[in-house]
């Protein structure tokens, strides 16, 4: 497709490239990236800024779709972590994977007292499955201690399907339905 294209496309699609590494953030506290119209907010995006979300929920997504899809459902209102990605089968340490941030994230609002539940929002596909057993066994300290709730998304969904393209019905029920 490139190879077709003349050389003020090119330009144009490699300057519109690198500014796409200025004008885009990564969230310090959910790790989703973001578009910062406000220069005071390069560190937080809106969700993580917005003091009407709930505190006490914090939603695990695999990646950053998944959390774009449950937004533009209206179906979810607490706070979002992203993982960057899954944990293969046939390994238990994937380093694009935030287990640790997460682990510390959970372990500062834990000791804050606000959080009460975490939803494990994976794909349910076998990595997702393998994701999902890894964090448990990681956070299961910190949810015994300050005795939070770990959650799964109800079986709404099927098992091989990916968050990003479930309609926004499937989520209202696989949520709804957690177990």
């Amino acid at each position: 497709f490139l190879l077709t294209r003349d050389d003020v496309y090119l330009r144009e699609l490699s300057e519109n490239i690198l500014s796409l590494k200025k004008s885009v953030n990564v969230c310090d506290v959910c790790f989703c990236y973001f578009q910062s119209k406000n220069p005071d907010a390069k560190h937080r995006c809106d969700i993580c800024r917005d003091l009407s979300r709930d505190d006490s929920v914090f939603m695990v997504v695999g990646k950053d779709a998944d959390m774009e899809n449950i937004e533009k459902n209206n179906i979810y209102n607490g706070r979002y972590f992203i993982l960057g990605g899954y944990l293969p089968i046939l390994k238990n340490n994937a380093s694009w994977v935030r287990s640790k941030e997460l682990f510390k994230l959970i372990e500062k609002e834990s000791k804050e007292g606000r959080l009460k539940e975490i939803i494990l929002a994976l794909s349910l596909n076998p990595e997702g499955e393998n994701t999902i057993h890894h964090l448990i066994q990681i956070l299961e300290p910190l949810t015994s201690k300050y005795s939070i709730k770990i959650s799964t998304l109800g079986k709404g969904l099927s098992t091989g399907s990916e968050l990003e393209y479930s309609d926004d019905e499937t989520l209202k029920n696989a949520l709804k339905n957690r177990s």
